[in-house]
């Protein structure tokens, strides 16, 4: 892959930079995607990308709303472990409160990560930006399967492990939203 700086110093980080399967056209064309929508919307659709930028508040809203899923779902593997440890059932009531919270947050989160990453033009973090994406999708998917198998199917235990996979995926992309910031810089405004 031809790069304009180093790769990342963070293995992690650095696999993900090499995942040669998502190409740059489909990259920036997902990011035109991103700035036609809002272009489209006219004078609401640039004060939509403000608002998800967090401008109103001088902050990345990106960076506030992902505590919401990671500390919902780390709470529902918290509870769940509880309760198999237990056997009480108001913590599985709890477990699947906070999974449903964690769904939302994961929703908005999503929404203000997608415009920032339409932003970024380096090759590197962009692909760090993807890979961090798809595996919260995949995260967002799991826990989503979770709550069906705990209400649908009726299926605790799996449910319990559907959200374990899904904790297992958000904590390695909270690692690249990470890495994002603290050595590629996304999100951080420079005072001149």
């Amino acid at each position: 892959m031809q790069t304009n700086r180093p790769t990342s110093i963070d293995p992690i980080a650095r696999a993900a930079e090499q995942q040669n399967w998502i190409s740059p056209e489909f990259e920036t064309g997902m990011q035109g995607v991103v700035h036609s929508a809002f272009e489209s919307m006219g004078d609401f659709g640039t004060q939509a990308k403000s608002f998800l930028h967090g401008e109103w508040m001088h902050e990345p809203l990106h960076a506030a709303l992902t505590d919401v899923p990671i500390g919902a779902w780390t709470a529902t593997v918290a509870f769940d472990s509880a309760a198999a440890l237990t056997g009480h059932s108001e913590l599985d009531f709890a477990a699947d409160a906070t999974l449903y919270l964690g769904l939302l947050g994961a929703a908005a989160s999503a929404v203000a990560g997608l415009a920032d990453w339409s932003e970024i033009r380096e090759p590197q973090p962009r692909r760090i930006g993807s890979v961090h994406a798809l595996l919260n999708i995949g995260a967002t998917a799991l826990f989503a399967s979770s709550g069906f198998a705990r209400h649908c199917s009726k299926n605790r235990a799996s449910g319990r492990t559907l959200a374990a996979a899904g904790f297992a995926l958000v904590a390695l992309s909270a690692h690249l939203g990470g890495n994002l910031v603290y050595e590629h810089g996304i999100g951080v405004q420079r005072k001149e």
